[in-house]
């Protein structure tokens, strides 16, 4: 979320290439997917609140280096710094998103885990109409400085990990049911690789992720060189659709209660095909427009990851579940990080000004991926 807002202005302040900056936003997520592998080993043999706060704190150091490292007179040494910088954040902040999972798949019963999911996708929301246009303006006031909102968030990080630590209780439960019993640290892939249900969920968040992280890559380069809009518009287009994912995210979370996760799932992911034809194919267009796009392509591909993540959750014991959970985090850092690197091998920019070439290609990459996603979660639904 501090990344893709401000894509072009770090391609332009970096002096990089589309492939370049493709490298660069995919660095964090193919360091966390790594980290989040080896949690597989180690994850469900520890206090899930005690592993949250030392990953918190690991990102936290690590978004601070992105603030301050990059700042030399050197143009492509603050570019190879900042690749090491997000690698570092990467490495800590790859354990997060399988942890928060975990939790609440331990926390809360299925029938209102999907409520709990739709919270979370919601708080993401909220960190689009707030942190993104917040972001953006510290970045205009300061005069085009993109290291200041690395300085907020780290910032912002401090009382939040203070508080977690204060009110966040105990969540040692699925310890007690590990028993006396501790078998190899190998025992959790294995007990993943010989599952075909956690395989093919897996391979259905992969699909998932290539679906919406190529297109979102580029999402504000696109914007500014190929539709007409100016730096200062970006913001809108996060406000916008950060509030229709907050308002129709505890919708969506009812409905995958009371509907069942699976049909919510299917009919989120063929609406979500739309926004991303249109958004892909768009041409110079006033703001409005845009903007009424993007309320639906973020409606639509969050509303899918709500019934896709109460999906997964629910694929796995309690006791294993933060394994298969890191690995599952493993995998949607990875195929974030390839997905951005893809999509900057396939697109094309001339020069610095110039129009992008070839994103309908990644749209097109975008719906092939969702409709394989629609094939393979009719799987999961027969296994449950």
């Amino acid at each position: 979320m501090i990344m893709m807002p401000m894509g072009d202005i770090l391609q332009k302040n970096l002096a990089i290439s589309p492939a370049k900056y493709g490298w660069l936003v995919s660095s964090y997520g193919l360091a966390a997917g790594a980290t989040s592998f080896l949690g597989v080993f180690y994850l469900d043999r520890l206090d899930r609140k005690k592993a949250l706060l030392a990953a918190y704190l690991g990102f936290m150091v690590g978004t601070l280096s992105s603030a301050i490292i990059p700042t030399t007179n050197n143009i492509e040494l603050n570019y190879t710094l900042f690749i090491g910088t997000r690698v570092l954040t990467g490495i800590t902040g790859g354990l997060l998103g399988g942890l928060v999972l975990s939790i609440i798949g331990d926390v809360f019963p299925i029938e209102r885990r999907g409520r709990a999911m739709a919270s979370v996708t919601i708080a993401f929301s909220l960190a689009s109409i707030l942190g993104v246009p917040i972001a953006l303006m510290l970045v205009d006031g300061f005069d085009g400085n993109w290291h200041i909102p690395f300085y907020v968030v780290s910032g912002l990080s401090l009382p939040i990990w203070a508080l977690s630590f204060k009110y966040i209780p105990a969540l040692n439960e699925h310890l007690k049911n590990r028993g006396l019993q501790q078998g190899s640290r190998l025992d959790a892939m294995r007990n993943i690789l010989n599952n075909p249900n956690q395989r093919t969920a897996l391979l259905f968040t992969m699909l998932l992720v290539i679906g919406q992280f190529t297109v979102i890559s580029f999402l504000t380069p696109y914007n500014i060189n190929n539709v007409g809009l100016a730096q200062s518009d970006i913001k809108y287009i996060y406000l916008v659709g950060g509030a229709c994912t907050v308002l129709s995210g505890f919708f969506i979370g009812r409905m995958v209660d009371k509907v069942g996760r699976f049909r919510v799932f299917t009919i989120f992911a063929f609406l979500s095909i739309i926004p991303i034809i249109f958004h892909t194919n768009i041409g110079p267009s006033p703001l409005w427009q845009v903007l009424v796009v993007a309320g639906f392509f973020f409606i639509f591909v969050s509303g899918r990851m709500i019934p896709a993540n109460t999906i997964t959750t629910s694929v796995v014991d309690p006791k294993n579940r933060a394994g298969f959970m890191s690995l599952n985090s493993a995998v949607m850092s990875l195929s974030s990080g390839s997905s951005a690197a893809l999509a900057g091998l396939i697109i094309v920019q001339d020069s610095e000004h110039s129009p992008l070439r070839n994103y309908n290609i990644v749209g097109y990459i975008a719906i092939g991926a969702t409709l394989l996603a629609l094939l393979v979660v009719r799987k999961l639904s027969k296994a449950s």
